[in-house]
């Protein structure tokens, strides 16, 4: 599908004027100017990938949504990858050494949780991962992200319901 020249013309002219409006905003939420330039680039390539048919009348808050939605992603990868870091730094410790298969195995486990969990924000996936993998109870997955146990309880059923999801449209071998 092609994007009629209309639309195109329009983010063309949301890019000239609000491109560095986005840099600058970016810069300063984010506190490094590459990765700013980096998610500001992303985020009009996106706008270009997405079929628009229409005039945007807050060019500025269809910006900010976008690019967000692009950062939340990013710290959502980060919090994964920190995880699978310390993960591996148990296996690499005098208690475990695995083979390369085990590594192999666990690396594919870890991209797998990966996918089920990319619908949840980062704190809803961080109560999932200490209740999954640390067995901590709701209240105490409660204190250490600062929200009610009830909150943590959904948090985790949501992860849960992601997994079965994942679990249940994956083909089988």
């Amino acid at each position: 599908m092609t994007i009629p020249p209309i639309v195109v013309n329009n983010i063309e002219a949301i890019f000239a004027e609000h491109h560095d409006w986005l840099r600058a905003r970016l810069r300063r939420s984010i506190g490094d100017a590459f990765a700013a330039d980096d998610v500001a680039a992303e985020t009009f390539a996106q706008l270009l990938a997405t079929p628009l048919s229409h005039h945007i009348r807050e060019p500025k808050a269809l910006l900010t949504t976008v690019s967000q939605r692009i950062v939340y992603e990013i710290w959502r990868r980060r919090d994964l990858e920190q995880a699978c870091l310390q993960a591996l730094a148990h296996f690499r410790s005098e208690e475990y050494v695995g083979s390369p298969e085990d590594h192999m195995l666990l690396l594919e486990a870890l991209r797998a949780m990966d996918r089920a969990l990319a619908g949840l924000s980062s704190r809803e996936c961080a109560a999932f991962l200490l209740y999954k993998l640390d067995d901590l109870t709701y209240p105490e997955i409660a204190l250490q992200l600062e929200i009610s146990a009830s909150v943590a309880r959904r948090y985790v059923a949501k992860g849960l319901l992601h997994c079965y999801k994942a679990c249940s449209f994956a083909p089988l071998a």
